[in-house]
């Protein structure tokens, strides 16, 4: 079974209804895919003017729940300053990416080009 780090914008398409990201979330609801995320793709998640509603909480709890999360730990934060200081990425995006170096994963994103440059993770566009 393959696993991968998600990247938030495969989750904020998914909200959005776009069918590919509907599909690889289908396929982590069924377990075909192991997947992680970044305790960071929450805080993002949650941070959209849509969570005020507590009906849209409790929709992106749902979602979040279908993942392994990793959450921040000494050996990623220092990884993601690394990442950062290496390829002058933001640190969300570091923070992913060191998520990924850390799970041993291909990162699933569809801005491959915040992440390209890392050559410390592989990365691909799942659609």
């Amino acid at each position: 079974m393959s696993a991968f780090v998600i990247d938030t914008a495969i989750l904020i398409d998914h909200l959005r209804g776009f069918e590919p990201a509907k599909v690889i979330i289908g396929k982590i609801r069924s377990k075909e895919i192991t997947a992680y995320i970044s305790s960071v793709t929450e805080a993002e998640v949650f941070s959209g003017k849509d969570a005020k509603q507590t009906s849209k909480r409790q929709e992106l709890s749902e979602l979040i729940g279908l993942f392994e999360k990793v959450l921040l730990t000494n050996e990623i934060a220092q990884k993601a300053g690394e990442l950062r200081r290496n390829y002058s990425i933001e640190i969300p995006d570091a923070i992913i990416a060191a998520t990924a170096f850390q799970q041993k994963c291909k990162l699933w994103t569809k801005n491959k080009k915040d992440f390209d440059k890392i050559k410390e993770i592989e990365i691909e566009e799942p659609y």
